[in-house]
């Protein structure tokens, strides 16, 4: 609960404005919040609902209040800081501050920038810049009661200009693109160079090229320019300006005209580093400089539309960034001009939460749209707080309106890939589940011992069919994921083009037949070559032939033409099937996407074919494209890879070899895995290759059997209890006899730093789980052997 009844000027949602409704506020000279005289409960409520930071200091010991952005200056001083005494809180600066806080308290309304303070707000000191107006602040006599503070931290700023470094062979491109005046002088007299235009409007087009800046204006040498040149010239240090008051001669018999500039001098150094001039850079900043109010001053320097509107929503002021967007002069905007940028569907949006806000003197906010000056719209959330007269009536309202239009997307984006997620989820449960019911099921016939051989041969069968399909589905999201890491490394060979396509559809003509399909394929050219990994090419024109049978009604016609078109080879699948709507020939190629009206169709996968299709086809350097007339009128797959009609190659088959049958070694191997099952089948499997194989299931178990039986392999799961794989493979090598096993690690994590995170712990070889038991045999009959084992037949 709070620690004093609701109060209007207090009743935000900000966290200052918490701590204040909470506090107690008995140590405090400024009382209870409900005690405060209106005019400090006015310039709080301003304060509280503003992003910018501020604090107004009140009443003899000039108690602080801040707002939230304050609270981040403060650091670790907040919240003591609050209604403690100004000196108190910012002791260390007390000599810096007190003639500046002087002139505020006595009537004078001034701005600071970039003021240099080395404060202590964070457990140390540290050099920081601000810029900053001070106020003072009149309570209800007309008398001044303290003091008000809009500010905003410049240190990034300062420094960044400080360590500035000029770079000669950039300096025409950053002459060309300034936007303010630039210029270049050379040498100890300080002979101009170059001038763009802005500088020479500035000085009255005057001819400077090739004349010192003494004697090309000579105006300026009493008012110090040029002994600011000679500091920065003889020192190497930059010199920045800010507002600095220069009289100028704006023509030949023109009086001294008074102008305030925005510059800097940065040393130009040449190649052995000797500093050979200046580069001046700079704005004239006259008007900003004689801007009289301050809040107008600190909001031309926010990137945000600041603007203050009477209590009806007719603006009254607002600052230069609504100008730059929406191209509205300051007459056309003025009074409800303003709402001529909003979307016409927008329209009743801000009067409606005007009207309710001003009802209650809370403050607001609304998102909606506004037209840009070319046309555009974009989304914009305005927030706005009131100023309250006494009687909690609003006076007028002070509010930002800031561009969220990315913010809004990027909040879309997420949505759609949260959705996007739990979908994959789904298809990903949905597509594991499918293969083990016929695994289970056929399970319990092997085990049953009235299961004639027939039948037990048909449920081997089965159980292979449905392991291979969920390897299957294991190994495209690995690719996919290979891909997405340029982790894929193609195979490329010269192959021809016909054996390719006969060893396609001899992948796709079963089910194709199955259906009743017409299976047409023409090749535009006899000898055709090509350049491409054979696997994944083919793995690329299967899937695409595959899903034009899927989702073509029975009695289709599936075509699949190869011709060469310039510089390209083209495979185009066709099909007369259910077609594509544009939204999804727009997303076809993405993660998980599947045309809606394929769904009730589809016969299992996951959704990530054709982006492992598009992923693969760009490693070879080419584009795959989808077309379609709409839903019902069949679709259009083309596949460009770069062709060359001079290739001379030797032409192989995109089959692939069998490796020779090889005799193994009757070698010792050690299997650890907590999973008894896997390590029992896997056992069995090696022991009918010829293997001498031995089991254990858990670290500790496998490095006792290590000791004893030092044997020739070692296969280890990562997570075991008791020690991990990277621990017992440690613990080999460090046998006398342990930098002669081959050490192969078997885990489900596959990324590149699992890998090498066993390279480091001592494995040879890095398996991951789901693994072909054949390439396990084939890396331990690899193994080299030495001449002495296979005598003694050692283990």
């Amino acid at each position: 609960m709070s620690a004093h009844p609701p109060l209007a000027f207090l009743s935000g949602d900000t966290g200052v404005a918490r701590q204040m409704r909470e506090r107690d506020w008995a140590d405090s000279a400024l009382g209870a919040p409900g005690l405060w005289p209106q005019s400090l409960r006015s310039v709080v409520n301003l304060m509280l609902g503003s992003a910018f930071p501020m604090f107004v200091a009140w009443g003899p010991t000039l108690s602080m209040l801040y707002n939230d952005a304050y609270a981040e200056v403060l650091g670790a001083k907040h919240p003591q800081a609050l209604g403690h005494p100004f000196y108190a809180v910012w002791h260390e600066l007390q000599a810096d501050l007190v003639p500046l806080v002087q002139r505020a308290l006595g009537g004078e309304a001034f701005f600071v920038e970039s003021l240099p303070l080395r404060v202590h707000r964070h457990g140390y000191d540290e050099d920081t810049w601000f810029t900053f107006s001070y106020s003072p602040v009149l309570d209800e006599s007309g008398a001044i009661a303290g003091l008000y503070c809009s500010c905003t931290e410049t240190t990034a700023m300062v420094l960044a200009e400080r360590h500035q470094r000029a770079e000669q062979e950039r300096l025409q491109t950053l002459f060309s693109q300034a936007p303010g005046f630039v210029a270049v002088t050379r040498g100890p007299d300080h002979v101009f160079e170059i001038a763009n235009q802005a500088y020479l409007q500035m000085i009255g087009f005057r001819d400077v090229i090739g004349k010192p800046v003494a004697e090309a204006l000579p105006e300026v040498v009493e008012q110090g320019f040029v002994a600011l040149l000679d500091k920065v010239l003889a020192t190497g240090e930059p010199y920045v300006g800010r507002s600095v008051r220069l009289m100028l001669n704006s023509g030949p018999d023109a009086p001294l005209t008074e102008a305030y500039l925005d510059f800097v001098y940065q040393p130009r150094r040449g190649p052995s580093g000797q500093i050979e001039g200046v580069f001046v850079h700079g704005h004239d900043v006259t008007e900003l400089q004689r801007a009289q109010e301050a809040l107008l001053v600190f909001s031309n320097s926010i990137p945000a539309m600041a603007w203050v509107a009477d209590a009806d929503g007719g603006l009254e002021r607002f600052n230069s960034q609504w100008s730059v967007y929406t191209g509205q002069g300051t007459e056309a905007a003025l009074g409800q001009g303003w709402t001529g940028a909003l979307h016409p569907e927008d329209r009743d949006a801000p009067g409606l939460a005007f009207a309710a806000a001003r009802d209650q003197g809370t403050e607001w906010q609304v998102e909606y749209r506004l037209r840009r000056h070319d046309g555009v719209y974009r989304w914009f959330l305005t927030r706005a707080v009131p100023q309250l007269d006494a009687s909690g009536r609003v006076l007028r309202w002070f509010g930002t309106t800031t561009d969220i239009e990315d913010a809004r997307k990027n909040h879309q984006a997420l949505r759609d890939a949260d959705r996007q997620k739990d979908e994959f989820l789904a298809t990903l449960a949905h597509e594991l589940r499918n293969p083990l019911a016929p695994i289970r099921a056929a399970v319990q016939l092997l085990g049953s011992p009235a299961s004639p051989p027939a039948v037990r041969e048909h449920a081997v069968a089965v159980i292979g069919r449905q392991v291979g399909h969920m390897a299957r589905l294991l190994d495209d999201l690995i690719d996919v994921a290979r891909i997405t890491q340029r982790r894929v490394v193609l195979k490329n060979v010269p192959l021809a083009v016909d054996d390719l396509v006969e060893s396609v559809l001899e992948t796709v003509r079963p089910l194709a037949q199955a259906k009743r399909h017409t299976l047409v394929a023409t090749i535009g050219g006899e000898g055709l070559q090509l350049v491409a990994d054979p696997l994944r090419l083919a793995q690329v024109l299967s899937n695409l032939l595959n899903n034009a049978v899927k989702y073509t009604d029975a009695g289709g016609q599936i075509g699949f033409d190869v011709q060469v078109e310039g510089d390209w080879l083209s495979f185009t699948v066709t099909d007369s099937g259910i077609g594509l709507s544009q939204a999804a020939i727009e997303n076809i190629f993405t993660m998980f996407a599947q045309e809606q009206s394929a769904l009730d169709r589809s016969e299992g996968g996951l959704g990530i074919g054709l982006a492992l299709a598009k992923g693969l086809v760009e490693l070879h350097g080419g584009t795959v494209s989808a077309f379609s007339e709409g839903p019902g009128r069949g679709s259009r797959f083309v596949v460009k890879l770069p062709y060359s009609a001079y290739m001379q190659a030797v032409l192989v088959s995109p089959a692939v070899a069998l490796p020779a049958l090889r005799q193994p070694l009757a070698r010792t191997v050690l299997l650890a895995d907590d999973n008894r099952d896997a390590v029992h089948v896997l056992a069995e499997l090696l022991r009918m290759d010829g293997y001498l194989v031995h089991t254990a299931n858990n670290g500790l178990e496998a490095a006792d059997l290590a000791k004893r039986l030092r044997p020739d392999v070692l296969v280890l799961d990562i997570g075991m209890p008791g020690l991990n794989g990277y621990e017992v493979a440690r613990l080999v090598r460090a046998q006398p006899w342990g930098d002669r096993p081959l050490l192969i690690a078997a885990t489900g994590w596959g990324q590149a730093d699992d890998q090498q995170k066993a390279l480091t712990a001592g494995f040879n070889r890095h398996l991951t789980k789901p693994f072909d038991p054949q390439q396990l045999s084939d890396w331990i009959a690899e193994f080299p052997v030495s001449e002495s084992e296979v005598v003694q037949g050692l283990p």
